[in-house]
């Protein structure tokens, strides 16, 4: 009757689990690491005029959301001035100058901290910049900090949730595998010590 060497598959059972338990963990922490999802943070104007964004690149292939928000001095989102209007357009263009995507928008903010002000689909790894014409003062209090943001869609909630359960997951099963791994090297150290100390 064959013998199985049990202690060496366990050990390889052990290694399997951690490497299964951390895998899915170890992917979604690098594509968070990887990738930037605000390719473009910038201070909103509060003039009329025509402004030119810094020039960024986005790497994802997705669609990117143009998005307004407002916080405090103290980096908290805060309500945006009830009575504004928000007004004006807006086009991405590429290093060359040829335009990606334009869009208009005329909307009173309402007290809202964010205002969602279009989405587009570049291309990935694209250079990029945005060009808007403001058409009339926008009135903050002083001491707000207005933003303009060009950020993925990919879903940051989700994101969360997939880590919280990812982590659960390589808790469970690569801890598992360690502990396994961590049993087989006590019996390793522990079994010689008796064998030797039956020989005297």
């Amino acid at each position: 009757m064959k013998n199985w060497p049990w202690r060496r598959i366990l050990m390889i059972l052990g290694v399997v689990l951690i490497v299964v338990g951390l895998a899915p963990l170890a992917a979604l922490l690098w594509d968070g690491l990887t990738h930037n999802d605000r390719p473009l943070s910038m201070d909103f104007p509060l003039r009329a005029g025509q402004y030119t964004s810094p020039e960024f690149k986005t790497d994802r292939a997705e669609s990117y959301m143009i998005q307004m928000e407002m916080m405090d001095s103290t980096g908290r989102g805060i309500g945006l001035n009830p009575d504004a209007v928000l007004d004006l357009d807006w086009k991405i263009t590429n290093l060359d100058g040829a335009v990606i995507a334009t869009g208009a928008l005329v909307q009173p903010v309402r007290g809202a901290n964010a205002v969602n002000i279009g989405e587009y689909a570049p291309k990935r790894g694209l250079r990029q910049r945005m060009i808007f014409n403001l058409h009339r003062d926008f009135a903050e209090p002083t001491g707000s900090k207005v933003t303009l943001e060009i950020n993925s869609t990919e879903d940051p909630e989700g994101f969360a949730f997939g880590a919280a359960l990812f982590a659960t997951w390589a808790a469970f099963v690569g801890g598992s595998g360690g502990a396994l791994l961590l049993v087989m090297l006590v019996l390793q150290i522990v079994r010689p010590n008796r064998a030797g100390s039956l020989t005297r």
